[in-house]
């Protein structure tokens, strides 16, 4: 969800909605002691639990797409404006207080689901611009692990080409079976040059996002360096399948970037969810505890 113009209406109505509730409270306060019991406190807090509630209707708009009660646009900006608005609605209800255990989780639940709701809308407003920008070769996320498969066979294939690309300045006897290390001058090369593939290339090219990060190859410089080395080894004619498996190294590594973009864009959601059932649980106990005794 992208923060755009469409945003205003709800912008100019927390803001309205924040003033109006501040010009309540501040006389109440003055005027009295302000309490969570108190006629304007419980308004306060009815209107943060709705909030609540609203902000986690969410979820089911979402698991059950039958339901056709407004957009899911509208239902995300409402979702990340009310559930913003939880906050202070919170603060008045409590009067900036907390009394007691209860009332010290419940007010330290909402600073982490409102911030943490704040620096996903941030990530979802600003991580598919970064994504469309650095990733070029961005692929569907659940393609990930089979384009990484035809990588590596791409890889091995251009692997020996690079020890077959000469074989023909043998002569007109030559075979497509020949190596460069029949050719004497470059046999130290092309074994140096295996064992980068296969000590190197190759483990970098299997490696997920997390395992690779202690490899060199993942640095674009490294791979730059250690690639244009071995073309000033061999002659022009092995420089293609070179640079063809520098290419991958390089998608290969976009591939990485784009799955730890992915991992920002929805690991939050990990701290939001299970603190947003915890709060709106604890909320409720809360609601009745409190009207009960």
């Amino acid at each position: 969800m992208r923060i755009d113009e469409t945003h205003r209406p709800w912008l100019w109505f927390s803001i309205a909605l924040l003033a109006v509730s501040t010009a309540i409270y501040v006389p109440y306060a003055n005027m009295t002691t302000p309490a969570g019991s108190t006629a304007i406190g419980l308004t306060f807090g009815v209107i943060a639990l709705g909030f609540m509630v609203f902000a986690a209707l969410l979820a089911v708009r979402k698991r059950y797409r039958i339901i056709r009660i407004g957009s899911a646009r509208v239902w995300m900006k409402a979702h990340l404006w009310l559930g913003t608005l939880a906050l202070p609605m919170v603060l008045f209800h409590a009067a900036f207080h907390a009394r007691g255990l209860l009332a010290f989780i419940l007010m330290t639940l909402t600073f982490i689901v409102v911030f943490s709701g704040i620096y996903g809308a941030y990530l979802q407003h600003t991580l598919p611009t970064r994504m469309f920008r650095e990733v070029p070769y961005e692929t569907i996320y659940d393609q990930i692990g089979v384009i990484r498969e035809q990588l590596i066979a791409e890889a091995r294939q251009h692997a020996t080409n690079v020890t077959q690309m000469l074989a023909p300045a043998r002569g007109p006897g030559a075979t497509v079976t020949m190596t460069l290390v029949e050719i004497p001058e470059y046999s130290a090369e092309v074994a140096s040059f295996d064992r980068f593939f296969e000590s190197r290339v190759e483990p970098y090219l299997r490696a997920d996002g997390k395992d690779s990060r202690s490899m060199d190859l993942r640095h674009r410089a490294n791979a730059e360096r250690e690639f244009e080395d071995y073309r000033k080894l061999f002659p022009s004619t092995a420089w293609q399948p070179i640079s063809a498996l520098e290419e991958i190294c390089n998608e290969k590594r976009q591939l990485d970037h784009q799955v730890r973009l992915h991992h920002w864009l929805h690991g939050w959601l990990l701290i939001h969810l299970p603190i947003s059932a915890a709060l709106l649980l604890l909320a409720f106990i809360h609601a009745v505890v409190a009207l009960h005794y």
